[in-house]
């Protein structure tokens, strides 16, 4: 195998490493803090919540594993140090950037649910507001 070869491995290894080991951090961040969110967004339903908790870090996964799949590939001649370093630097911002994205992502659903949650429900009448009601006259 050439230098050129063994720099380029090095440099995916290297961005999969980091890469995988901060969308596992976040995740994590994520379920752990996002449960406490569902739980009052849900009214106390703690199983409803970590069910939709963790149906949420299961779609970041794969979002997250898979971006960083899909981008892992190129095209550039990476044959010295500086190359490799300016190449995982690319790479790694775009990891960073969909990370910070989906955390946001995940932010403002967890806000949504809970403010949906919030609402006061406003109960019905038994009649609408113009119907009369018929009273019933002992004989």
């Amino acid at each position: 195998m050439n230098t050129a070869n063994n720099v380029i491995v090095v440099t995916y290894l290297t961005y999969l490493v980091i890469s995988v080991a901060l969308t596992i951090w976040v995740a994590r961040t994520l379920h752990k803090r996002g449960g406490i969110f569902l739980v009052d967004a849900f009214h106390g339903s703690k199983e409803l919540a970590d069910s939709v908790n963790h149906l949420l870090v299961v779609g970041f996964y794969l979002i997250n594993i898979g971006f960083v799949s899909l981008a892992l590939k190129t095209a550039d001649v990476v044959s010295t140090s500086r190359a490799a370093i300016e190449l995982l630097s690319d790479k790694m911002g775009m990891v960073l950037l969909i990370l910070g994205g989906m955390h946001f992502f995940n932010l403002y659903v967890f806000s949504r649910i809970r403010r949906g949650a919030r609402r006061p429900v406003v109960p019905t009448p038994p009649v609408t507001p113009d119907a009369m009601l018929k009273v019933a006259i002992p004989r």
